[in-house]
């Protein structure tokens, strides 16, 4: 397979992934796959209350962002803007931004977003393959295109990022070369890659490095001190921790299995069986907050039109990869934030009509 047809290949992959749970997942044998749902029913359960916002109609809420007061919500399908602001924690409407479409300043396919800096938001549009910067993300401003950053060719198809400082982010690296590429800013070009895909059979890796790299596809965020690299896996039930200094790696195995599985098709495709695992990751000074699933494909098949996107198993680990707790929640999430200060939970529920949900009864550990 050349670049070129991986990189449509790969556009493919991640699009069906978010309408279609019937093609992608992890590989969970049917002991694996009882072993991980168990663990939903052994811890106490979290009733979510929802949080109405009648200016903006959500499609796919999937991130939230948030910086002082203020949050904003990436909305992966909505039809006018990708990025909306709200005050936080009253979730009052601010403003868009991030125009979907193909104009030269607008946004084709938005991957994710993160925080530039105070009042400014990074915009990853992965079909463009170029990353925008906004400003004015503010109460009484109003957002601003400030800049587009190209990214090289040999980055192939960013589809994450998170921002290590003013003049660096950090993507996942699908050519199976290395697992992460560091990018430098404002050029987009490729400083280095950095750190083996820590996959046991080294023959499917050399064989098919673009179809492993995708089946590593993972949820990453550093920690704020940014001395760790924190990944969960979407096709496995398995958390890394990387210390950014030296490249030391703490695994953190859950009950499922410990790496993705997939097969590789004679075109060099590779098609992972089973169900997804995570969907989201949150770090924060004091602890790693994932959100976990683990159903597998048989099981959500059989569910027809009734099967509800996300996970339902929040758990809380140490920056060690200890897990302290853990909650079953009322609802299919697909993104979090944990708000240390409050002590209060929110997810975002793409299956309902009001998508932004609170649970009040989380308690830290």
């Amino acid at each position: 397979m050349n670049d070129r047809q991986f990189l449509t290949w790969l556009a493919g992959y991640f699009l069906v992934l978010l309408t279609s749970v019937c093609l992608f997942s992890c590989d969970l044998n049917n002991a694996h796959a009882e072993s991980s749902r168990s663990q939903v029913d052994d811890y106490p359960l979290l009733e979510s209350v929802e949080i109405p916002i009648d200016t903006v109609l959500f499609r796919y809420a999937t991130y939230f962002r948030v910086q002082g007061d203020i949050v904003v919500i990436f909305d992966l399908h909505n039809s006018d803007y990708y990025c909306h602001t709200f005050i936080y924690p009253d979730f009052k409407y601010i403003s868009s931004f991030g125009k979907r479409g193909e104009g030269p300043n607008e946004i084709l396919i938005a991957d994710n977003i993160r925080w530039a800096g105070e009042e400014e938001m990074w915009v990853l549009d992965n079909t463009k393959n170029r990353m925008t910067r906004y400003s004015g993300i503010a109460r009484g401003k109003m957002p601003r295109l400030e800049e587009h950053v190209k990214l090289e060719k040999t980055l192939m198809r960013a589809l994450d990022f998170d921002v290590y400082n003013q003049n660096q982010v950090v993507i996942p690296d699908y050519s199976g070369e290395k697992r992460f590429s560091w990018v430098d800013l404002p050029s987009g070009k490729l400083h280095h890659k950095w750190m083996d895909i820590p996959m046991e059979n080294k023959t499917i890796l050399k064989n098919s490095p673009h179809a492993a790299a995708a089946g590593w596809r993972s949820f990453m965020a550093f920690t704020p001190n940014k001395k760790h690299l924190v990944t969960v896996n979407q096709f496995a039930d398995r958390l890394d921790i990387y210390q950014v200094a030296d490249g030391t790696l703490v695994t953190t195995i859950g009950s499922g299995n410990k790496e993705p599985r997939f097969e590789i098709t004679p075109k060099g495709y590779g098609i992972p069986t089973g169900g997804i695992c995570h969907y989201d990751v949150q770090v924060t000074n004091r602890y790693i907050y994932t959100i976990y699933d683990g159903r597998s494909f048989k099981e959500t098949q059989g569910l027809g039109s009734g099967y509800k996107q996300g996970g339902q198993l929040l758990r809380i680990y140490t920056h060690k990869g200890e897990l302290l707790k853990g909650y079953k929640l009322d609802r299919f999430i697909t993104g979090i934030y944990v708000d240390e200060t409050t002590g209060i939970l929110y997810g975002l529920d793409v299956n309902a009509d009001e998508q932004v949900v609170k649970f009040p009864e989380f308690r830290l550990p």
